[in-house]
């Protein structure tokens, strides 16, 4: 029986927008199942296009900053309105990936911005160095953000300068923490613990609670950790202004937090350039964990998952011929881009690589294509949600002697019980699995339902794990953000409840994965070709339920 319910993507519809813009970044807002003793779904939910001012505000992660240099002289309503609609078309064209053509919209807009409104320049020059960068076209990025710097207030041009993935910067940073007194005895941490999202960030710290009461045993008091508790109340603003907060405290050695993907980047992007360690034990938007050493994201889309995948299905499988049908988003193309790169390298073959909208409901093209290659096995990025949708199309358009692949979202309650026949026989990669080697998830589980007399869940899990790095890498307390930035970034194989975790020196999370088979409702070790062929019709009841998946070296 498998507890967790995977995160399911929010596909909106022509009245919502599935993109909303924090600091110029994407995020996807998904309906979230997850904690088991509630029992439901948050559901319905919308969000209208986003307002001006609600644009504005949410990018202005700290009032001191984005006030300092912003000019007060009036401008037409007319030339504000156009500058706003210039943003949406930008925005539009970037989330289709018309990278070059929202480039030519976001100078526009700088022009039409400059110099009087400093954070609508914030946003072209954010959005222009994405289209830059997105187009391959470094130099050009690093011209866009000389040109504006100066419009554009202090605090938030260190922030665009990790996004710009300057490691020179990033490692000028992560050095200059040493010149903190080494007497950080406290952790951050930033959740939402009150509104919409409290449920989800109560039992995030829940799980770090439990971490810090596990470090504490045996230690004397000068030696145990002190957690420094905030509420973001999901608001990125807010959640940028605690993280300045935290950072300013030179007691604290590091931060975790916070649960949406949009507070979450605002406060790694505040611990990026003022040089904390932050782990974001929840959040997953693609390029989160691109912000330099000192971030680091658990639950990151690895393409470590992909390559382990194709290498599996390639020289285990036997599969030469494949077909990739991505969303088409950063996540869909990171990943079918590794799965590329690895089925060429073990000798197979791509026959199609296409992409699929979250606004589609048919795939009538991308089956036909299909059909015409006839391929061996298909890759698919879908999450939840969509999985049981693209495997009934598949047999639909009589292509069920394809063989399904996927990754961690086909470990989901919802892809057995709802895709039944379309899905049986799928293989995908995780990084979790409940009889896993290498994993706490049974000691974790016995800890937690001890401790709160109620089932586990994954985002206790993810907690307990992001405060365990950081008091594993700590060693022992008071330590120095330095000391604990460098051991965070030599962490090799730790077993943690949802993963086994390894951080190399950019900050990147790595996790070993496994390799696993949807098999008549059962999530069971994906077997060679050999060994799927010599199975019998049905399995006894001791066949491999409790048998350990064989882990696959990311």
């Amino acid at each position: 029986m498998h507890f967790f319910y995977r995160p399911r993507l929010w596909a909106p519809d022509k009245f919502t927008v599935a993109l909303k813009p924090l600091h110029g970044y994407f995020y996807d807002f998904r309906l979230l199942t997850g904690i088991q003793d509630r029992q439901r779904t948050i559901k319905n939910m919308r969000f209208q296009k986003i307002t001006a001012c609600t644009l504005v505000a949410l990018l202005a992660l700290s009032s001191a900053g984005a006030g300092k240099n912003k000019r007060n002289e009036p401008r037409p309503a007319q030339a504000k309105d156009n500058a706003f609609a210039l943003l949406q078309r930008g925005i539009d064209g970037y989330s289709k990936g018309e990278f070059s053509s929202a480039a030519v919209i976001f100078n526009r807009l700088l022009t039409a911005a400059a110099p009087v409104d400093s954070q609508m320049i914030f946003l072209g020059v954010y959005y222009g160095l994405r289209c830059c960068l997105a187009s391959g076209e470094a130099s050009a990025a690093d011209s866009l953000f000389d040109s504006y710097r100066t419009a554009i207030p202090e605090s938030q041009q260190k922030e665009l300068a990790f996004l710009l993935g300057r490691q020179a910067a990033a490692d000028k940073q992560l050095a200059a923490t040493g010149t903190v007194a080494p007497s950080a005895d406290k952790v951050g941490v930033v959740l939402p613990l009150s509104g919409q999202f409290g449920e989800f960030g109560s039992a995030i710290l829940e799980g770090i609670k439990l971490a810090a009461e596990q470090f504490d045993q045996g230690r004397e008091e000068r030696e145990r950790v002190s957690l420094e508790v905030l509420d973001d109340q999901s608001n990125p603003v807010r959640a940028a202004a605690l993280s300045r907060g935290l950072a300013a405290d030179s007691s604290v050695a590091a931060i975790i937090g916070s649960y949406e993907n949009e507070t979450s980047l605002a406060l790694a992007l505040v611990a990026a350039s003022t040089g904390v360690p932050a782990i974001c034990p929840i959040a997953d938007a693609p390029g989160l964990d691109n912000l330099g050493p000192l971030v680091h994201v658990l639950n990151r889309s690895d393409p470590g998952l992909a390559r382990s995948l194709a290498r599996f299905a390639v020289e285990k499988l036997k599969i030469h011929t494949f077909a990739i049908l991505a969303s088409d988003d950063e996540r869909g193309s990171l990943l079918a881009a590794a799965f590329v790169h690895e089925v060429h390298a073990s000798g197979g073959v791509i026959v199609s690589n296409q992409r699929y909208s979250g606004q589609t409901s048919t795939f009538e093209n991308q089956m036909s294509l299909l059909q015409r290659y006839l391929p061996d096995g298909l890759f698919l990025t879908a999450k939840s949600d969509e999985i049981t949708q693209l495997a009934s199309q598949v047999h639909y358009y009589g292509l069920s002697s394809i063989q399904l692949l996927g990754l961690e979202y086909w470990d989901s309650e919802r892809v057995i019980r709802m895709g039944a026949d379309y899905v049986d026989g799928a293989i995908f990669t995780t990084a979790f699995y409940q009889s896993g080697e290498g994993l706490r998830y049974s000691e974790f589980k016995q800890l937690y339902e001890s401790r709160y007399r109620r089932p586990v869940n994954r985002y206790s899990a993810y907690g307990y794990d992001a405060a365990s790095l950081v008091l594993e890498a700590a060693g022992s307390l008071p330590a120095s953000r330095e000391k604990l930035s460098q051991r965070l970034n030599g962490i090799s194989e730790y077993a943690g409840a949802m993963a086994s975790y390894s951080i190399d020196k950019s900050g990147q999370v790595r996790k070993k994965s496994f390799v696993l088979q949807l098999l008549r409702g059962e999530i069971i070790p994906a077997r060679p070709a050999e060994s799927l062929e010599q199975m019998p019709e049905a399995m006894p009841d001791t066949a491999r339920p409790g048998e350990t998946a064989a882990p696959v070296a990311p």
